[in-house]
């Protein structure tokens, strides 16, 4: 959720609330999609406008698990599920946010746009690295505070819920990736926070820069001296909140409501913050918002929670008392969540990792309690006194002066939850921002208060669906479409003329939601679903109602469903497609690119974006990523991959040079390895192949010069047929799992990157003959990866409409028409027997002197 404010607040007074923390040798719950978010920030750097690089955040996950597992922390993932009815008002304004950021995206800016399968990908490195993880039903910050509170250890996020719940939370922010070693006898010793470390993290959350590097070592520690691994952190709890403001633990809950979170907004307190609450104050060194959590924090210090409510409702007009109650009882009611699904889910799916030992209660929370209680060092109260001086003292002048220019609201929870659109909500005032929500809305206000009836009660869920939403098969909408009968489209990168890049993955969303409501034995009434998604050509949001007019063609039982189902997925739009050739030769390919060649055909005949040069494109990265990748260390750094394999690229360069001189063009294969399949080929794939190409293709994995000179070269148009392609395959993964995985899933991580496809792109757009020019340049030093590629091609090309084909042909015979036409002019030429005639009057017509008659000073030009 995010309370609004809040983590500004903590890391301005951070000596106060933040321990530093050495982490090591324990369980970890971990907010799973909130780590996404931050390392995807991490990962893709400025490329995120290019619509995701998945090997790069692939392996950075896979590195920061590398990295606790070093310290031997045990993490626990939760993701997060569908949205609540009462969130979607927050939903609505952060998608229209993220509409207005793309439409205005900048190539070479650091705004992050999280792509598409950014959490799929998220989930197969996690399970890669042996992690436990699970989805929830819904948000699930309550659930990671309850798992924590049961396994007596700390939640690691960037939410600054975490500091009103009743746990042990480290922020992300303040987390160093990188395992240190310590002797053992060298343990640390509680400390404070020393002032420049305060002042270092409040820089770091202001910049937003939450994840700062990972950093993996491989040395071993000597056997001589007992050590242990540590990471750098600090760890807050909410008794310090309680000590230095005085306050109860049931009023903590009711100062989260009061600044405002996601379910609840923070406009129905205007009146009590202007006349209940007394004057804020005004100082140079805070902004508005921080002097109202040091005031509400004063003014709950003197009331106990009955009192403290009634005085606030007494503010509210009558008619509205009773709603905003409920809202408020509502908004808090989670932060006191004892419920823990997780726990179970762990013990029975993950016996090797869950311990009856790591539950065991020590009493460590009790203690650091009565250790806060204690806690009246010298130096804190003058911290305390000297900065609350600083804000109180100030002339009559600085406060109207700050007051006026200052918004009434400066940070948003999407700073805490990772969103890509913080920076951009920051900069808008509440008033505004809340004033254009509530236009905007009013269009949908029934559409809300139908679904806000089942608010309160928790919708019960099949069995079925459960186990296959628990471990992260299915994607968080399907929760959506069961609950709310609504899809919530997040744009991707993609050109706003046309319309969005998931209308083309319609069909196959509608076919999913038709399953669902028809499974055999529980079918239901539920034939239309709502479409949220941008409005063409503006910087809004529409609301589509999608009808579903046919039942499925076969029985849907989830127990044993029918592969036939996903099949009938390619029986309608598509009247140029062999069906039956398409099912039979899909067996030819290696087993987990079978679907994902499935959804490049279906991307070829539904999108008319899409020409054979993104084919051409697709095909070679799918190569260069899964083998290339796999078989030498994945180094995108040029000047790394020179300082580490430039010798040994040099020497078979010299070697391969030497062979060609002596007339040897291609290198021998083995008997047993010739005998294979050219897709089981690649296992065996020489790496000195894969040293030599990625050598001339590793410039392509940056964003080009020319986009920091000239922005007009950057094409959306391009990226909108990538950015289709990536909807297709998302729909067809979430399908694939509802069906119970008739094709492997498809590992984005090791087939899709978003810089490197749209660098190739405007590599072939130009050249007459592709696989040419990808045998003599690309691939010109590993006849296996070409074999390998050109093995893809020829399997896609009985399936590439004919429109298409033909539209390439016109496209490369441009060039040879204009050659072949110049040829024939300089032949008729030639027959001519004129021609030396007319070519020497020609000449004599050029040389023939120029007199003008109306310039009488034209003579005096001759020279003589």
């Amino acid at each position: 959720m995010g309370v609004k404010g809040l983590t500004g607040y903590i890391a301005r007074h951070a000596e106060l609330y933040l321990t530093p923390y050495e982490l090591h040798d324990c369980s970890l719950v971990i907010d799973g999609d909130n780590l996404a978010c931050n390392l995807y920030k991490d990962a893709s750097g400025p490329y995120s406008a290019f619509g995701g690089n998945y090997d790069d955040f692939y392996r950075t996950v896979v590195n920061f698990f590398t990295v606790l597992d070093e310290c031997n922390i045990r993490p626990y993932v939760l993701m997060d599920g569908g949205y609540e009815p009462r969130k979607l008002r927050t939903v609505r304004a952060r998608l229209r946010s993220k509409i207005q950021l793309i439409k205005r995206i900048n190539p070479c800016g650091s705004y992050p746009i999280f792509p598409k399968m950014m959490n799929e990908v998220f989930v197969d490195a996690i399970r890669d690295c042996g992690v436990p993880i699970m989805r929830c039903l819904f948000e699930a910050d309550d659930e990671l505070a309850a798992l924590a509170r049961k396994l007596n250890c700390p939640v690691l996020s960037y939410d600054s819920d975490f500091y009103i719940y009743n746990v042990r939370y480290i922020p992300l922010i303040t987390l160093t990736v990188k395992a240190r070693t310590k002797l053992r006898k060298e343990s640390a010793s509680g400390r404070n926070l020393r002032k420049n470390e305060a002042k270092k993290l409040e820089k770091l959350v202001k910049g937003n820069r939450v994840i700062r590097g990972i950093t993996i070592s491989n040395q071993e520690t000597s056997h001589r001296w007992v050590t242990y691994k540590y990471l750098d952190c600090c760890i807050y709890r909410v008794e310090k909140l309680i000590t230095r403001s005085s306050l109860s633990k049931e009023k903590i809950p009711l100062f989260a409501a009061l600044l405002g979170n996601d379910f609840i907004s923070r406009k129905p307190f205007q009146n009590f913050f202007a006349y209940g609450l007394g004057k804020i104050g005004g100082s140079r060194k805070t902004n508005q918002h921080q002097r109202r959590i040091r005031r509400i924090l004063e003014w709950l210090k003197h009331e106990s929670l009955e009192s403290a409510l009634e005085k606030i409702m007494n503010h509210l007009p009558k008619k509205q008392r009773a709603a905003i109650k409920a809202q408020v009882e509502s908004a808090t009611s989670g932060y006191s969540n004892e419920l823990c699904y997780s726990l179970d889910y762990f013990k029975n799916h993950f016996k090797n990792r869950l311990t009856d030992n790591e539950m065991q209660q020590e009493g460590l929370e009790s203690e650091f309690a009565e250790e806060c209680e204690k806690e009246t060092s010298d130096e804190e109260q003058e911290a305390i006194e000297e900065k609350t001086s600083d804000e109180e003292h100030e002339s009559p002048e600085e406060k109207t002066s700050e007051e006026e220019h200052e918004p009434t609201e400066e940070e948003t929870s999407d700073e805490e939850q990772g969103n890509e659109i913080d920076d951009l909500e920051s900069k808008e005032g509440e008033d505004n921002s809340s004033k254009s929500d509530d236009d905007s809305v009013n269009s949908d206000r029934s559409e809300e208060e139908e679904v806000a009836v089942d608010d309160k009660g928790e919708k019960t869920f099949p069995d079925w669906f459960l186990r296959k939403l628990h471990p992260g098969h299915f994607p968080r909408f399907m929760v959506d479409l069961m609950s709310l009968q609504k899809y919530i489209n997040n744009p991707q990168i993609e050109h706003f003329h046309f319309n969005d890049c998931n209308e083309i993955a319609l069909p196959i969303l509608q076919h999913i939601f038709m399953l669902l409501n028809h499974v055999k034995g529980h079918e239901t009434d539920n034939n239309s679903f709502t479409y949220l998604t941008r409005a063409t050509r503006i910087s809004n949001i529409c609301f589509r109602e999608i009808d579903i007019k046919k039942n499925p063609m076969y029985s849907f039982d989830p127990s044993q469903p029918n592969p036939l189902l996903f099949r009938s997925i390619f029986e309608n739009g598509m009247s140029y497609l062999n069906r039956d050739a398409l099912f039979s030769d899909i067996k030819f390919l290696p087993a987990d690119i079978k679907l994902y060649f499935l959804a490049v055909v279906y991307w070829l005949h539904r999108s008319s974006h899409v020409d054979l040069n993104h084919l051409h494109a697709l095909i070679i990265c799918l190569v260069v990523l899964r083998t290339v990748d796999m078989k030498i260390p994945p180094v995108r750094n040029i000047r790394l991959f020179h300082k580490r394999f430039g010798n040994l690229i040099k020497k078979e360069r010299l070697h391969r040079n030497k062979l060609l001189a002596e007339g040897v063009s291609e290198r021998g294969m083995k008997k047993e390895v010739k005998a294979l399949s050219i897709p089981d080929r690649m296992t065996y794939i020489p790496k000195s192949d894969c040293y030599l190409v990625q050598n001339e293709l590793l410039q392509h994995f940056y964003i080009p010069e020319i986009f920091k000179k000239k922005y007009d070269a950057y094409s959306s148009v391009v990226l909108h047929a990538f950015a289709e392609f990536q909807s297709v395959v998302f729909q067809l993964h979430t399908l694939n799992a509802l069906l119970d995985f008739p094709y492997l899933a498809p590992k984005m991580g090791q087939l899709y990157c978003g810089v490197f496809l749209y660098n190739l792109y405007n590599l072939l757009k130009s050249r007459p003959d592709v696989a040419h020019y990808v045998k003599k340049y690309i691939f010109r030093d590993s006849s296996m990866m070409f074999d390998f590629y050109d093995y893809l091609w020829k399997w896609c090309m009985p399936f590439v409409p004919n429109w298409k084909k033909n539209h390439a042909t016109r496209t490369k015979n441009k060039k040879r028409i204009r050659k072949s036409k110049k040829n024939s002019t300089e032949s008729l030429m030639k027959k001519d027997p004129y021609t030396d005639m007319l070519s020497n009057a020609e000449e004599d017509k050029e040389n023939e002197e120029f007199f003008d008659l109306n310039n009488q000073f034209c003579a005096l030009l001759e020279v003589s």
